[in-house]
């Protein structure tokens, strides 16, 4: 004869495994919704390989503005991130860079310096944007290289 007490503990554990797993469940169904209840969804391969193809190459610049206590100040934009830099008294200094989505930010010489720069990196490239203020305005110089892994 089997202990009633044993009967209860198994029958109240497995009661407590469905309940948690349904509460589980239901948690995780409500990832897929932001916070304002709209639903999220993934972009599939070919969305992603058809943005990159309509994604421009070729850099968006701002012209060169006059704000703060800095002297002119340029907005550069490239496929692996953005960079605000000013020039102050003829050398270079960023105020802000924003890595693009898949890059991340490996290195910054913020200045103010001759020659200011920050290195985005994603895993097949790495771009360095260096920035100088040859005539008061701010230039920006990029170099992007690929990257090939020695695995």
């Amino acid at each position: 004869m089997v202990n009633r007490r044993a009967l209860l503990g198994v029958g109240g554990w497995l009661a407590a495994a469905v309940l948690t797993t349904l509460g589980a469940t239901w948690a995780v169904s409500l990832i897929g919704t932001d916070i304002t209840g709209q639903a999220v969804r993934s972009m599939t391969l070919e969305e992603v390989e058809r943005s990159l193809a309509t994604a421009s190459a070729v850099p968006t610049v701002a012209p060169p503005a006059r704000s703060g206590p800095y002297g002119e100040t340029g907005n550069f934009s490239y496929a692996a991130g953005s960079v605000t830099a000013a020039c102050d008294t003829g050398r270079a200094l960023l105020l802000s860079w924003t890595p693009a989505p898949g890059y991340g930010v490996d290195e910054v010489e913020r200045g103010p310096a001759p020659t200011a720069s920050v290195v985005f990196e994603s895993d097949d490239r790495k771009t360095t944007i260096k920035l100088t203020c040859p005539s008061g305005a701010p230039v920006a110089t990029v170099r992007s290289v690929a990257e090939h892994d020695d695995d």
